[in-house]
């Protein structure tokens, strides 16, 4: 067997988010699903500036994009910024792809719409992830909307340690996933296995990815302290079907915050 340690801008950048992402099955119709409730729950308005915070490949983006929105995305992974240029151009679709890390951003009363998606948020420690969500507060104009998939603490903290292989394009991925609960952290470590012999992983700590994961009310303090107004909590069945209705104990994961006016 031939071992391939990636970095971790090679694998969590691209290979994870571009490679290993487009052969999860029904990806691209959750990704339809997705951008279609963040329009809703969102209010958005015709040719509202939107900016994505982490955009990756621009895969949701470039659904926005489609709908005559004004799109931006950020992401720190060169690779991935490329990848998101060039298929917008293919696509004859405008928009703008900046190579930076997301907590530089210096924007102001610009943007209609801020997402942060695919539990993007959450990977800093919890002062920095408060300082981040004060530079989406001022990036936004007065009553501008922010949309936030985090990871829920309440999905997490009785799952315990658990792996899951599934078959990929040319071979087996085995996800491996557990919490730490002293920090609410959720961990996870992925290996792909090849038919030609090849595993691919990520090279030292960078196939570890540690997400802090939140309660709704952790959240809704969070948005507060910054200055926003909650204006919804949805949950993973939200997506896809709008008219929904949550349990009270099932874990939200998704929210809305208005700036004020």
């Amino acid at each position: 067997m031939e071992r391939l340690a990636l970095t971790y801008k090679e694998y969590w950048g691209y290979y994870w988010r571009v490679t290993a992402r487009h052969q999860i099955p029904g990806i691209f119709e959750y990704d339809q699903q997705l951008v279609d409730l963040v329009e809703r729950a969102c209010e958005l308005k015709p040719y509202a500036e939107i900016l994505d915070l982490g955009c990756g490949g621009g895969d949701q983006l470039k659904l926005f994009a489609r709908k005559n929105y004004k799109v931006t995305g950020i992401d720190f992974v060169p690779s991935l910024i490329e990848y998101a240029r060039n298929t917008f151009s293919e696509a004859g679709l405008p928009g703008e792809f900046i190579i930076d890390d997301m907590r530089n951003i210096g924007y102001q009363n610009q943007f209609a719409l801020v997402i942060m998606l695919s539990g993007t948020f959450g990977y800093f420690d919890d002062d920095n992830n408060k300082k981040m969500l004060g530079k989406v507060h001022r990036a936004l104009k007065p009553g501008g909307r922010a949309f936030i998939d985090y990871l829920p603490v309440e999905r997490f903290a009785s799952t315990g340690y658990k792996t899951e292989w599934h078959e990929i394009e040319n071979g087996y991925a085995l996800s491996e996933e557990w919490f730490d609960a002293l920090t609410s952290t959720y961990n996870s470590r992925h290996r792909h296995i090849l038919l030609d012999g090849k595993i691919i992983e990520g090279a030292d700590k960078c196939s570890n990815e540690g997400l802090r994961c939140h309660s709704v009310k952790e959240m809704e303090n969070l948005a507060e302290s910054t200055g926003f107004v909650v204006t919804a909590h949805l949950t993973r069945n939200h997506i896809g079907n709008p008219e929904y209705q949550a349990r009270e104990d099932e874990p939200r994961g998704m929210i809305v915050l208005r700036k004020g006016a």
